[in-house]
């Protein structure tokens, strides 16, 4: 038997449109029924968005009323975000994966869906709007409200999609904190300026939030064949570095490069000192050594 999922008709929003996809890949055998109508509610397994009251027990999850829900920090949720408070680790298998979820994508849904502002014009060019997520979803509303239900199950398939891949991002980083937590205690423990990076370990985040990070100046990794160094940024999203590659490099590739770093194998160094590549792991260690010494 199909589970029902309802919610209410008119124009859909993100919070609705990922209310729904979140409950669908808990209950892939569904049925969707959008309506304001109280007697079309009272046949669905799960009523999201509308209904005029939250109510666990019964499986109503509306904010639309006075005093609604909010999270610990006082931002108001939104249907997505009551959902994913109650499911979101039987969905991720996992409360530190929805909590990562929550933070990177459900959280935005619940404030603009609240009337929070989170990006404003450029000022030397305000005619440009950026797109987000929730306002290409009110984008796909139709026209012809006879075709509003389609193209609802449209952004909800597409909304399932994405929350698949946030997840799968949200394991991935798990999994990155592991890896580099062992990488930085191996730095430590040998009094190295340098960590040695697992491959496709996202590190840069886990290693600011990590004890005793203050020392460690380059990332070493590996790509397919090729071996990185990059420099640790400043701080967080800063395109400083704590320390640059050195000035000679900037910008060279092939020859030049590995004539100016005195390696075999340079393949490149960025414009910008934060990023240089070889084609071994002993030449990368090398570049990084002569930078830690410049």
């Amino acid at each position: 038997m199909k589970t029902i999922f309802g919610t209410h008709s008119g124009n859909f929003h993100a919070d609705d449109v990922f209310a729904i996809a979140a409950l669908s890949l808990l209950h892939p055998d569904y049925e969707i029924r959008r309506s304001r109508d109280p007697k079309v509610w009272a046949q669905c397994d799960y009523l999201v968005d509308v209904g005029g009251h939250y109510t666990h027990a019964e499986k109503v999850y509306d904010h639309h009323f006075k005093d609604g829900p909010t999270y610990e920090d006082g931002l108001k949720m939104s249907s997505i975000g009551l959902i994913w408070s109650h499911y979101g680790a039987e969905i991720c298998g996992s409360p530190t994966i929805a909590d990562q979820v929550c933070n990177r994508l459900i959280r935005q849904f619940d404030a603009i869906d609240n009337g929070v502002k989170l990006s404003t014009p450029l000022e030397d060019f305000p005619d440009v709007r950026e797109i987000s997520l929730t306002t290409s979803i009110s984008m796909m509303n139709p026209q012809n409200s006879f075709k509003a239900d389609e193209a609802f199950a449209g952004e909800v398939a597409r909304a399932r999609l994405l929350l698949q891949a946030a997840i799968t991002r949200a394991k991935h980083w798990m999994h990155s904190r592991a890896g580099l937590e062992t990488a930085l205690n191996e730095a430590l423990a040998e009094e190295r300026a340098y960590i040695l990076v697992p491959e496709d370990c996202k590190w840069t985040e886990h290693l600011f939030n990590s004890k005793g990070n203050e020392s460690i100046l380059y990332a070493i990794f590996s790509k397919g064949k090729k071996c990185f160094a990059q420099a640790v940024p400043s701080a967080p999203g800063e395109f400083s570095n704590r320390k640059d590659f050195p000035q000679a490099w900037a910008g060279l590739t092939d020859d030049a490069f590995s004539e100016a770093a005195g390696v075999p194998d340079g393949i490149f160094c960025h414009q910008g000192l934060f990023l240089c590549a070889t084609g071994s792991h002993e030449s990368t260690l090398k570049l990084v050594g002569d930078a830690i010494k410049a």
